[in-house]
């Protein structure tokens, strides 16, 4: 069964499969470079930056506190969820309050649709906010299917930029 755990070393090595399964994917254009959630354990304290996350004395001016957890099932890190205390004026054109990944190896096999139920389950025990903002980009079609099959209400679509890319984003809410 699949559920969140706080970032836990035993997982680092699946981490980094993760991280470089995914910067292939980025390399094959099927991951936009803007999009990619999981970052570099060579470069960074995995556990330490998701604990640190949560901690607004740690974060740059421009970051809201985020409750990062792995999402795992029989030993597996299926993906990572980031759950955000609040949004910003960017956080409302792109990323929302719940931003999530599934390990490539993972993908296409129903683990993103369970993963967004249990981060929206998560919201609902740490913000009180009676409705959850959630984007992906346009072209994501996978993600946008997992949105609404979670009960996602597309609101409109906006353009953004990000690395001199423009892209539209889909802004989704849920009700809770």
């Amino acid at each position: 069964m699949l559920k969140l755990i706080e970032a836990d070393e035993k997982y680092l090595d699946q981490y980094k499969e993760a991280y470089l399964l995914s910067v292939k994917k980025v390399e094959e254009g099927l991951i936009k470079k803007h999009d990619m959630m999981f970052l570099n354990p060579d470069q960074e304290d995995i556990i330490r930056h998701f604990k640190d996350s949560r901690d607004v004395s740690k974060l740059p001016d421009y970051y809201v506190p985020s409750y990062d957890y792995f999402a795992v099932e029989d030993d597996k890190l299926i993906g990572i969820i980031h759950i955000r205390v609040r949004l910003t004026e960017n956080l409302l054109r792109y990323g929302g309050h719940i931003g999530y990944a599934i390990n490539p190896k993972y993908w296409n096999m129903g683990y993103g649709k369970k993963l967004l139920q249990l981060g929206i389950e998560k919201y609902g025990h740490l913000i009180e906010e009676d409705k959850i903002l959630i984007t992906c980009d346009d072209d994501n079609i996978g993600s946008s299917k997992i949105i609404e099959f979670n009960g996602g209400i597309l609101d409109n679509k906006i353009e953004n930029e990000d690395c001199g890319e423009k892209f539209l984003t889909r802004r989704y809410w849920i009700k809770r």
